[in-house]
């Protein structure tokens, strides 16, 4: 069952890639409008999407134990996963602006877009509640040092990058978790309003990748042997070894299986759109992304098998 699910949503994302890339090739949709859509879930869908699925949570005292153990252990190993990403980009001596992106795409995942509605299936609510508390943290690597890094990169100054900081995403990030700590939420008919328009980001995002990928050069990318490395290391060596080394303790299954399947997810698909908005390496990262959610047709499927076999 869990096999089922995991290769039904990401076939599901890329028919949706698909539609995108068809369109563009075929004429059917100008490739300008994928600056459109880059704004649009920038500024106003993923927004939206952030603040509801955070709000929408209710904290429950027997799991903020678990969900303190998880945040811990996130943090080294996104700390982990952005030094091996450093490093590697170094080693292929991949210029600036593509370093930055590898960088980025190695230590942080696709944890909402695919993640969520992976987990919960798997998992069931309390699965879900596991991995928003991931995405908190991967989202603020997000929001934060990956916007800082990537506009950066891409021609601003130091404080310019800085300036990136405070935007849409991090304004609702920041509202969101006030809200959540304060037990404040929407009224009903406003949050579920803003929850149907966030549920579009993922739509919205893969249609942009598949636009995006019609008006590059495909050629040769199989041979982007650095995009490999982020396949084999974070989407499958390093959650199989902390599967193996978290199972001799005593931690909770399911958070622990949340845990490790958002580890293992494909790369950030929103920080195409940042590469984009703020004019650095965008191919290098439509390539990782493509990449790295075609394979994780098998990676993500052995890794749940490795879980179930050791947890």
């Amino acid at each position: 069952m869990g096999m089922q699910v995991i290769t039904q949503q990401i076939t599901m994302l890329a028919v949706i890639m698909l539609i995108g890339f068809i369109g563009v090739k075929t004429k059917y949709l100008k490739p300008e409008l994928k600056d459109s859509i880059s704004k649009l879930i920038l500024t106003i869908t993923l927004p939206l999407l952030n603040i509801t699925s955070i709000t929408g949570q209710t904290l429950r005292p027997e799991m903020m134990r678990n969900a303190g153990i998880l945040v811990a252990i996130e943090l080294v190993a996104i700390g982990l996963f952005f030094t091996i990403g450093y490093l590697g980009a170094k080693l292929f001596r991949l210029p600036l602006q593509t370093r930055v992106i590898h960088t980025c795409m190695s230590g942080t995942g696709n944890v909402v877009f695919l993640g969520y509605p992976l987990i919960n299936a798997l998992y069931g609510a309390e699965g879900l509640f596991y991995a928003i508390v991931y995405a908190l943290v991967n989202d603020l690597f997000v929001w934060t040092l990956c916007v800082f890094l990537i506009s950066k990169s891409g021609g601003g100054s130091t404080k310019a990058g800085l300036k990136k900081l405070i935007n849409p995403n991090t304004i609702a990030f920041l509202i969101a978790l006030c809200m959540l700590a304060l037990g404040l939420r929407l009224p009903d008919f406003l949050h579920n309003t803003f929850a149907s328009i966030g549920s579009t980001t993922t739509c919205l995002s893969m249609l942009f990748i598949g636009m995006t990928l019609a008006i590059i050069d495909l050629k040769g990318i199989y041979k982007q042997c650095s995009i490999y490395t982020i396949v084999v290391f974070k989407m499958l060596i390093a959650p199989i070894l902390l599967t193996y080394v978290l199972a001799k303790f005593s931690l909770d299954k399911i958070m622990l299986g949340a845990l490790i399947l958002e580890l293992a997810m494909p790369v950030q698909t929103v920080l195409t759109i940042v590469a984009n908005e703020f004019n650095s390496d965008a191919r290098y990262a439509t390539e990782c992304v493509f990449i790295t959610t075609v394979l994780s047709l098998v990676t993500l499927p052995a890794v749940y098998w490795f879980i179930s076999q050791i947890v």
